[in-house]
């Protein structure tokens, strides 16, 4: 009787954090699809002159602004919004491009498609009907895309390693993720087994009762 009565105390006491958590989500997600639409274009800045000529293009757009707002005559730059709208089609007349292009896109959708299955799961927090085996579903659906990115990150690095004949591919963000994102899909997979277990004794409760 006091396990049934601690359980919606435990709910109730978790809304909070979930509104929270599914706000978060929600930008984050915002932010992911709008960088998806910029791949192409900073794909096009770090292919020719590394992150650093990212950066270098993004603080003298911002300098531009800056002088057009306080009325000083700006120096001359080419645009950000021309050379990301020009790389559209620039990023596959190359291999290297198209296929870090191709890499980016596949681990951006994968990573929306996690945020939206843990939004997913949230929102049933939120409504105190946790123990769905939907959730169980959409646990395993993030395990998969986590293990996609995973894979992903894998060949990308062999590629890499292959073309540049060295060992400097190593020590980048691309072979963190084979194995971060290995253990993030194992643990969204427990996770999912665990709410599988709770809906089915839930269930079985709902129908003894």
């Amino acid at each position: 009787m006091t396990g049934s009565m601690a359980l919606p105390s435990l709910m109730t006491t978790l809304i909070p954090w979930a509104i929270s958590s599914v706000l978060l989500i929600l930008a984050v997600l915002v932010m992911n699809i709008l960088c998806l639409l910029l791949v192409p274009g900073i794909v096009a800045y770090v292919s020719d002159g590394g992150p650093a000529a990212l950066a270098q293009a993004a603080q003298a757009e911002l300098q531009a602004w800056l002088n057009a707002w306080q009325g000083r005559e700006a120096e001359t730059h080419f645009p950000m919004l021309a050379v990301f709208l020009a790389a559209w089609p620039a990023v596959w007349t190359r291999l290297d491009t198209a296929l870090l292009t191709l890499f980016y896109w596949l681990c951006g959708g994968c990573t929306a498609v996690i945020l939206w299955q843990a939004k997913r799961v949230l929102d049933t927090i939120l409504t105190q009907t946790p123990f769905l085996r939907a959730n169980a579903g959409a646990l395993k659906r993030a395990a998969v895309c986590c293990w996609v990115i995973s894979g992903a990150a894998l060949v990308r690095l062999v590629l890499w390693l292959w073309s540049e004949g060295n060992v400097r591919p190593l020590f980048t963000y691309t072979a963190l993720f084979i194995p971060a994102f290995f253990m993030g899909g194992l643990l969204f997979l427990v996770m999912s087994a665990l709410f599988r277990q709770a809906a089915e004794l839930k269930e079985d409760q709902d129908l003894t009762i």
